[in-house]
């Protein structure tokens, strides 16, 4: 058996590190299953950036779970909530933020995400998003695809509308679709990359 060197390169010397800086902060939009969480924190280590996925500030600050806060008050009520939240992280530093699948649905939001940030739509078919999902249980609007269908279909318009640019997910690994979303973030001079 042949022995197997774990050093980055002789004599115990270190990869260097990539770390990143974004000049705005950058809103991950699309349907739920589309990725938005995953591909954020994939960049988020490869980049050497900050990431957070909206729907977990929210329970962190509330206490309580997503689907609480809807039992509690509604989507009307979780919508002001969600607007409050975006408003924080639109105004703080630049960082890669995974939005809720809904968060289109406000004119609010949609003007605060074209306005304050740089937005990414990653763009899913609900067929696609449903086979990526294991756990339906807490996807509860998988139960009905015909009705998740409709639903992606209503808010397609809405994502395309605040979206500086559209990644189609179909048939990409995570490493793929995160490669192509840095590339479009070097390109429009989003994200600036040094090596230390």
């Amino acid at each position: 058996m042949t022995a197997v060197s774990l050093s980055a390169g002789g004599s115990g010397s270190r990869a260097p590190i990539t770390v990143g800086t974004l000049a705005k902060p950058v809103f991950f939009v699309g349907f739920m299953g589309a990725g938005k969480t995953t591909v954020a924190r994939r960049l988020a280590r490869n980049c050497g950036v900050a990431a957070v996925d909206m729907d977990t500030f929210i329970e962190r600050q509330a206490g309580k779970r997503v689907k609480e806060i809807f039992a509690e008050v509604g989507e009307e009520g979780f919508r002001a909530v969600e607007t409050d939240v975006l408003r924080q992280l639109a105004g703080g530093e630049g960082r890669l933020v995974s939005c809720g699948g809904g968060v289109v649905k406000q004119p609010e939001n949609r003007e605060l995400l074209a306005d304050q940030g740089f937005v990414v739509y990653l763009r899913v078919s609900a067929d696609e998003a449903a086979g990526r999902i294991s756990d339906r249980s807490s996807r509860p609007l998988f139960q009905d695809l015909d009705a998740a269908r409709t639903l992606n279909q209503e808010r397609e318009p809405l994502y395309a509308e605040v979206a500086d640019v559209v990644v189609d997910t179909a048939g990409k690994s995570v490493g793929a679709i995160a490669s192509e979303v840095r590339r479009a973030l070097l390109k429009e001079g989003v994200l600036c990359l040094q090596q230390k």
